[in-house]
């Protein structure tokens, strides 16, 4: 694996990972950054899934050629609400709807003001539960050690 001075950016060789092919993660938003992210991926494979970040909170996940639209969410309605961001250059772009989709499904709904989708599988259909299985086991949590209560 080589990683670049100063920066969360992997390239990982072709036998290693079966899906990604090359990712960078909480890579500051700044003018150098958006800049460069055309010349830190290896070209032809740019189409991936890319995540938005506010501080350390995913606000925006989306799809597809990944310079192209980091640049765009900087001059969009998004530009005023991430300051980080993540991007995953998928190998087999087949996948990468579904790939999207099971990230937007991790995020809670609230998390997803700015996406608006909860998103869709491609093939795959939900197995839903029985209704008498939905409601959780009721859990004890410890008290704080900290708190003095």
């Amino acid at each position: 694996m080589h990683i670049r001075p100063g920066r969360y950016n992997y390239s990982v060789s072709e036998d290693v990972m079966e899906l990604i092919h090359q990712f960078g993660e909480m890579w500051a938003r700044t003018p150098k950054n958006i800049k460069n992210i055309r010349a830190a991926l290896k070209k032809p494979a740019r189409a991936g899934v890319y995540i938005l970040y506010d501080g350390a909170t995913p606000v925006y996940i989306g799809k597809g050629n990944i310079p192209y639209r980091l640049e765009k969410a900087t001059r969009n309605k998004r530009k005023n609400f991430w300051d980080h961001f993540s991007w995953y250059v998928i190998k087999d772009e087949t996948v990468m709807h579904d790939v999207e989709v099971l990230l937007l499904r991790t995020l809670p709904p609230y998390l997803r003001y700015l996406t608006k989708q909860s998103g869709k599988f491609t093939t795959i259909r939900s197995t839903d539960q029985h209704p008498s299985d939905q409601a959780a086991e009721y859990i004890t949590r410890k008290k704080d050690i900290r708190s003095n209560k």
